[in-house]
């Protein structure tokens, strides 16, 4: 069944938003509007219309590939992508032009902008006690009003539900910029100048001025990401329980922080929005903030560039219940670590929980202060792995029952046999084989699924080789290119190198003697050697199984972006 054009562009952006910068797509993609598939005619066109017409002159140059497949891949066929210019009567009275332009215009990146702020006096922060460690300020905790208004998520407490997909989709307010500047965000409800300026002179700011920010916080929250929609299984069980254990009540469990980790697509922003989702309808927590760390970085840079940090402080230490997710890109990133521990610390003595998402589990995030990193560690760390195949099978017969797709069980065993790297994998690879099947008038039948699947997933190995290997993992263990290829025996770049031996041997088609080639001329008996020990090792070492699943998790993701 072809989609609809806001169904398709939905996808298309879910997909986009892993590809590109989180920045990238606030500014260009998600003032976006979908007008219309025509499927008629030959090759389907999507007409998207856009603010202006410099946006797309600007998308065609700089985005039209990365586009032109994630629709194809949304719709399930190639489709052609046409842009219309939104008229000026619908237009909104600011709109960011230039967002991702090399210019003076263009907001300092929040590294950057960190490191100048380093040289600047520091920002002045709410009253409190401070140490030479373990600042933190106080704030009143304003008492939970008894009702709230209803929102239009529908979680329910029930444990099971089926898609685990994931979006890194933030639903932030950032600092906006005056008036004679170019906002950092796009299309978003953030709190206006005179909001945050209301805020600042208030200190903590009114309960009526918090509770319309918090509002706005939590609008673009996904309705869909529930418990009920996310199917449980042995790998996420721990995670799922956990997680709907804070839902009930949050700041009364032993788990806080809570902090669940993961591969990509396995389901981790799902379950956060579904803690989220919960909390509001059932009114366990009044003030609910998620955010991604991308997006409470950008706030931060922008709030010190405007001399508004009393602000943002007061802001993120008035929620009952914080939700960050993808931690990890916290490393490297000192001055948002800094402020990040102090609202960290307040929340945490004022009984307020906080639940953290990352690729990896909290020793393995490089770049992150040790104080910082003791306090993740403080509540549980649950894991969420790669689904077996019976929850991959439950996990197709939901979406196609929740899609009103006839399919044999045979047909999703199939798939769920040769789809396992990630769930959103496994949903799409059934999406797109019946909006083929439907276009052509077939039948999803069993032979069928199985010439679609040698088709489109034999060819996935290919899409790896040993120099892809090598990069993703030397960025993982934060070493350089050489430093895997060196000869250099330290037990940190030596133990890197062993896994990347064995990581070729397992998703290439190469031998022991190429691998070893590939490895600064390495003998194969060297490569035998490495793959054998990381082989044993494996049933017995957490810390590595660890870093095996989240790099074939990044492998995998990376192979399927690229074109077949």
């Amino acid at each position: 069944m072809v989609p609809s054009a806001p169904n398709a562009w939905r996808d298309a952006l879910h997909d986009l938003r892993d590809a590109l910068p989180e920045r990238t797509v606030q500014n260009w993609l998600d003032p976006i509007e979908p007008l219309s598939l025509d499927t008629e005619g030959g090759t389907p066109t999507l007409t998207l219309q856009v603010p202006t017409p410099f946006g797309i002159q600007y998308l065609r140059s700089r985005f039209n590939k990365e586009i032109n497949q994630a629709v194809t891949q949304a719709v399930g066929e190639p489709t052609d992508v046409e842009y219309e210019v939104t008229p000026e009567s619908e237009r909104p009275d600011e709109i960011v032009t230039d967002g991702d332009e090399p210019d003076s215009s263009s907001p300092p990146s929040p590294d950057a902008a960190s490191e100048q702020s380093s040289s600047s006096p520091p920002p002045s922060r709410p009253e409190g006690p401070s140490t030479s460690d373990d600042r933190s300020a106080a704030s009143s905790s304003s008492p939970r009003s008894p009702q709230r208004s209803q929102k239009t998520a529908s979680p329910s407490s029930s444990p099971s539900g089926p898609s685990n997909t994931e979006r890194s989709s933030a639903a932030q307010p950032s600092s906006p910029s005056s008036a004679d500047e170019t906002p950092d965000v796009a299309g978003e409800a953030a709190p206006t100048p005179e909001e945050l300026a209301s805020i600042e002179r208030a200190g903590a700011g009114s309960a009526d001025e918090r509770s319309a920010l918090y509002e706005k916080a939590h609008e673009h929250l996904r309705p869909e990401y529930t418990f009920d929609e996310f199917i449980e299984g042995d790998g996420n069980r721990l995670a799922r329980s956990a997680a709907f254990a804070v839902a009930e009540e949050p700041g009364s469990t032993n788990y806080n922080p809570l902090l669940v980790y993961g591969g990509v697509g396995l389901g981790k922003t799902h379950l956060a929005q579904a803690v989220a989702n919960y909390a509001l309808e059932h009114n366990t927590a009044e003030h609910v903030l998620y955010v991604s760390s991308d997006r409470f970085t950008s706030q931060f840079v922008q709030s010190v560039r405007e001399n508004r940090i009393a602000a943002f402080s007061s802001y993120y230490r008035q929620a009952d219940l914080l939700i960050v997710d993808d931690v990890q890109f916290f490393g490297e990133k000192e001055k948002t670590q800094e402020e990040f521990f102090h609202i960290f610390n307040d929340l945490h003595q004022n009984g307020k929980q906080i639940f953290l998402c990352a690729d990896r589990p909290p020793a393995k995030i490089p770049g992150i202060e040790e104080r910082l990193l003791s306090r993740f560690q403080w509540g549980l760390s649950a894991d969420i792995q790669r689904p077996d195949l019976e929850t991959r099978i439950a996990i197709l017969q939901r979406k196609a029952a929740r899609q009103d797709i006839d399919v044999e069980p045979k047909v999703l065993e199939l798939i769920a046999q040769r789809i396992d790297s990630n769930v959103r994998q496994l949903e799409g690879t059934l999406t797109r084989l019946t909006a083929l099947v439907q276009l052509d008038n077939g039948t999803l039948d069993l032979e069928t699924a199985r010439k679609y699947l040698r088709e489109h997933t034999d060819e996935e190995p290919t899409a790896l080789d040993a120099a892809e290997i090598i990069e993703q993992v030397s960025d993982y263990f934060r070493l350089s290119e050489d430093d895997i290829l060196s000869r250099s025996r330290k037990q940190a770049v030596a133990r890197a190198r062993q896994i990347a031996m064995y990581l070729c041997r397992e998703l290439t088609d190469e031998s022991y003697s190429h691998i070893g080639t590939r490895f600064g001329g390495r003998d194969h008996s060297t490569v035998i050697h490495a793959y054998r020990k990381i082989e044993e090792n494996l049933e017995s070492d957490p810390d590595l199984q660890d870093d095996i699943s989240s790099l074939e998790s990044r492998l995998r993701n990376r192979s399927l972006s690229s074109p077949m």
